[in-house]
């Protein structure tokens, strides 16, 4: 049983989805396939332009940078956790980047970033929208609408925000976006989804490709006839259709992200009910993951894995060994999470 952000537990449908028949990638099937999965994700991103890349997550994280970025420009990357951190790293590879953090378990809003936006002299924003590693989800769609009227290009790692989420690239004045399969839609892992403006695309179009893989003009080209500029993993892309029908059949994406938000809520009580705090700031509540602190983290993990096959998430970085991460996210049910409790509070003694 896994109780972790990313892969996620795996419904049947969709892991038969995955076993069809292989298809040949440049015939009229697997345009079909592609046109159907790309029409209604970019439809839900709210994007001018959509691609489906193979890759992790952070393989679209580096599309968008590596097309988004000159050499040497100035990137603002707010941080509040690892994963704001790899955006960082990732960023820095591409330009030159000014970090600022908050504190861990503390979220960006507008209030916060403004002085960051307002006096960095950067010409692009990164931020990551819902931070993972301690179940923080920042106000994305404030900071980029502000940081775009101050002339900012904006990218965001949504990797484990969408589906789960509010995402709507227009709304927001997000740039350049990047998920994963593997999260709250939940699927296997191997494909990114990656929305980008004509405001980025022009950009990327009016300097050198500073990638061959990721290079955002083969995707545009390709994608004009529901195509990939490489073999794409065509298996996954069933199983992103397949998940894209379940999830129609319950009502939809919104749907969807209610259940996360059901789901978030109801395990913020489950915590409270522990004698525990919820970790992230009131107002910044993740609706993938809740953390807490809990000093033997480790030994906890592997109790639940020995006796009960529940698998949880590591932590990181300064929570090492000391913090423990409540996921609900992608296919989870109500009666799931109450096994899953249950197995927590035995081990706990709750």
């Amino acid at each position: 049983m896994l109780l972790t952000p990313g892969p996620v537990a795996v419904p049947q449908a969709i892991r038969d989805a995955e076993g069809k028949e292989m298809i040949y990638h440049r015939g009229s099937e697997m345009k079909e396939l592609m046109k159907d999965v790309a029409t209604k994700l970019k439809a839900d991103f709210a994007s001018d332009n959509f691609f489906v890349v193979t890759g992790s997550g952070t393989a679209g994280i580096e599309m968008c940078v590596a097309n988004c970025v000159k050499p040497e420009e100035k990137i603002l990357v707010l941080s509040n956790g690892t994963f704001g951190d790899k955006l960082a790293s990732c960023a820095d590879i591409y330009g030159s980047v000014q970090k600022v953090s908050q504190p861990l378990g503390k979220g960006w809003n507008l209030e916060r970033a403004k002085e960051a936006i307002d006096n960095s002299g950067a010409t692009v924003l990164a931020m990551v929208y819902n931070e993972t590693s301690t179940g923080v989800l920042n106000d994305a769609k404030g900071i980029c609408k502000y940081a775009k009227s101050k002339g900012m290009l904006t990218i965001v790692d949504a990797v484990s925000a969408w589906a789960a989420a509010p995402l709507n690239c227009r709304d927001f004045g997000i740039d350049a976006v990047a998920t994963g399969s593997q999260k709250a839609i939940g699927c296997p892992p191997g494909l990114s989804f990656v929305g980008m403006s004509s405001e980025a695309i022009s950009k990327a179009e009016a300097g050198k490709p500073r990638s061959f893989y990721f290079d955002v003009r083969k995707y545009k080209k390709e994608m004009e006839t529901f195509q990939t500029p490489t073999t794409p993993a065509v298996s996954l892309l069933y199983a992103v259709q397949a998940a894209l029908e379940l999830i129609e059949r319950k009502g939809g994406l919104d749907a969807h992200r209610k259940r996360h938000l059901e789901g978030a809520a109801y395990s913020r009580e489950f915590v409270k009910s522990l004698g525990k705090e919820v970790f992230s700031e009131n107002g910044f509540y993740s609706p993938t993951i809740t953390g807490f602190i809990l000093e033997n983290a480790d030994d906890i993990r592997k109790r639940l894995k020995d006796k009960y096959g529940l698998v949880t998430a590591r932590d990181f970085g300064e929570l090492k060994g000391r913090f423990f991460r409540v996921c609900h996210i992608g296919h989870f049910t109500k009666e799931e999470l109450d096994i899953a409790f249950g197995y927590i509070r035995e081990v706990l003694q709750k």
